[in-house]
């Protein structure tokens, strides 16, 4: 497991990616979402009327079925870098949520964009509980949880 005490988000998990590259891409991608979505409560509450975060799933969604190509889907990764983009000053735990939720689309792209969905998780729990003595724990935690969804 990666050293939470040295996170950093260009730093690969071996272990992640290992389970990662395991994995149908179909489903990989629905378990990217499910990783993601214990930490949307917190986007949709600072953001109630922004859509992105459903309609990416939507969009991934439709990709899942078979409804829409990958490149049709993949697109939709710059709307929400934008967005991402647009808020990070002001808001960098849900600029990072949204990151996370364009690596997560892009998993229909390249399955190890699923790790970026896992990371961009742990990256925003830092900002979420940064003066809180008990971070390490909550990054092993999470990791530990991610392990298991992956």
């Amino acid at each position: 497991m990666l050293d939470m005490k040295k996170f950093n988000l260009t730093k690969h998990d071996e272990e992640l990616v290992s389970l990662i590259k395991k994995t149908n891409q179909k489903v990989l991608a629905l378990r990217a979402v499910n990783c993601l979505s214990t930490y949307l409560p917190n986007y949709k509450e600072k953001y109630p009327n922004d859509k992105t975060i459903e309609i990416a799933f939507n969009i991934l969604k439709d990709w899942r079925e078979g409804k829409i190509n990958m490149w049709d889907a993949r697109k939709y990764c710059w709307t929400i870098l934008k967005r991402a983009r647009k808020i990070e000053k002001e808001n960098k735990e849900c600029a990072l949520i949204l990151r996370g939720e364009s690596h997560t689309l892009a998993t229909c792209h390249v399955r190890t964009h699923a790790e970026g969905s896992a990371m961009y998780v742990l990256a925003s729990l830092i900002y979420q509980n940064k003066n809180k003595g008990n971070l390490i724990q909550i990054l092993e935690k999470e990791r530990k949880e991610q392990v298991i969804i992956f």
